[in-house]
């Protein structure tokens, strides 16, 4: 009886053991420089930029998003077709182990919809990326004019 005991125990250990390991690997996921364009009142719509580094040994993939200040959070980007920039939804990102992903103006990003107030400028906006793993990684980005941080201090918006 004790040695069945000793291997329901080994067992569980085990199992806890892969999934400390699963759980390490979505907190290998960071998010830096996150921010938050201001756009004038009214407008239904913002986009967020961040960078996604992988400190992991394995492949993270961002399945969605979500943000405090808006009914949903899609992943963008923006592609040339014939001629001219659209944007176009992407249903995920992978994030390849020792990768940086920068989501940036111009490029890929993630888009607020269906905000009730466009957030100001100094405001922060809390931004949750849904893993894969079904787990999520979460971040305060600033709300500012520009990829510049001087922008939000002096008031200046610069091209």
């Amino acid at each position: 009886m004790i040695k069945i005991g000793m291997a329901v125990l080994l067992a569980g250990i085990m199992s806890l053991a892969v999934a400390e390991e699963q759980a390490d690997q979505d907190t290998m996921l960071d998010i830096e420089n996150a921010w938050v364009r201001a756009l004038p009142p009214g407008q239904p719509n913002t986009a967020a930029y961040l960078t996604l580094v992988n400190r992991g040994e394995v492949m993270v993939v961002v399945e969605s998003a979500s943000a405090d200040v808006a009914d949903k959070v899609e992943i963008h980007t923006t592609r040339s077709a014939d001629g001219l920039m659209r944007m176009e939804q992407l249903q995920s990102l992978e994030v390849a182990p020792g990768e940086r992903l920068a989501l940036s103006p111009g490029g890929t990003h993630l888009m607020l919809l269906g905000l009730e107030a466009m957030p100001v400028t100094g405001d922060t906006v809390q931004l949750c990326l849904q893993l894969s793993s079904q787990s999520e990684v979460c971040t305060s980005a600033d709300v500012r004019k520009s990829r510049d941080a001087s922008d939000s201090q002096n008031g200046q918006h610069h091209h």
